[in-house]
């Protein structure tokens, strides 16, 4: 089998239903192709629907929501030689069998970020995302992740739950030897759902997250780059107002207990030096004063 498109789903049935639609009209009867949606423990009856709907969906239902970890048990279940990576409120548009076919010509590369439009989140930055070019990671909603990958350094870290695993999931496939690229030419659209999404949420796990994955993977330097995270999340009251101040500080007090269940595994200089140049957390303090890149 080809590929296998992964959808992990929270409480957002019809979003989740409109995606398996869409993927059905893009792939047709093509048995070179399948989809598996993973339920983290949904109680909107989202595990019934995809039953009565869509028998054919290869469909898991989790009893315990454990974030962004439920993907795994689609990486796991999955057949195809490539994983097409989706939200609940996520679909791929275009470009399908071209970015298969680029994938097949180039081996080494564990991860294809693919183009995404809507939502908070999207590849618009052209310094960042630039075709066929190594990428700043990818965002969660649309990627495309070799099996070969995941056979080799797991799934998405459980401890994270929600929200920053792109980065740390291309640290690891970096450090283990591939590439993490962009490809312009498949289009997924992500309609974002408002559903289980808050800025407190996005602010809390995102920065506690970040301080987390340089904790664990960073060398001596950690600790210069855990500050640095911690106060350029601060700078965020000024675009979003002093609530932001309560939350950093929520995310330092979560992280400062996390920390004591993590493992320091240092990755390679190399993978260290990508988060560095793409996780605009980690950049110094007076950055508005330096180039973008200059991450000494």
């Amino acid at each position: 089998m080809k590929a296998s498109f992964v959808i992990l789903s929270y409480n957002r049935k019809n979003e989740l239903l409109t995606t398996i639609s869409k993927i059905k009209e893009l792939i047709g009867e093509n048995d070179e192709f399948e989809i598996i949606a993973v339920d983290n423990s949904s109680t909107d009856g989202t595990v019934a629907a995809v039953q009565e709907q869509f028998p054919g969906v290869v469909l898991i239902a989790r009893d315990v929501n454990n974030g962004i970890a439920g993907w795994n048990d689609g990486f796991a279940k999955a057949k195809g030689e490539y994983m097409i990576v989706l939200d609940d409120d996520s679909h791929l548009e275009s470009g399908l069998n071209e970015a298969i076919s680029y994938l097949d010509g180039n081996p080494e590369i564990g991860i294809l970020a693919l183009r995404i439009t809507g939502g908070v989140f999207e590849t618009f930055d052209a310094t960042e995302w630039i075709d066929k070019k190594d990428s700043g990671g990818f965002i969660g909603c649309g990627a495309i992740i070799r099996k070969e990958v995941y056979e080799r350094i797991g799934g998405f870290a459980e401890w994270l739950h929600v929200y920053t695993h792109e980065y740390e999931y291309s640290l690891r496939c970096l450090d283990a030897g591939y590439r993490v690229v962009y490809f312009d030419g498949a289009h997924v659209v992500h309609r974002t759902s408002a559903l289980n999404r808050t800025n407190k949420r996005l602010r809390i796990f995102s920065t506690r997250n970040e301080m987390a994955i340089v904790y664990k993977y960073f060398g001596k330097s950690r600790y210069t780059y855990l500050f640095r995270i911690w106060l350029n999340n601060m700078k965020l009251i000024q675009k979003d107002g002093l609530k932001t101040a309560y939350y950093i500080i929520l995310a330092g007090i979560e992280f400062m207990k996390m920390r004591k269940k993590l493992t320091h595994t240092p990755v390679s200089q190399e993978a260290q030096n990508f988060l560095k140049r793409y996780l605009w957390s980690t950049y110094p303090l007076l950055s508005n004063l330096k180039k973008r890149f200059n991450y000494s």
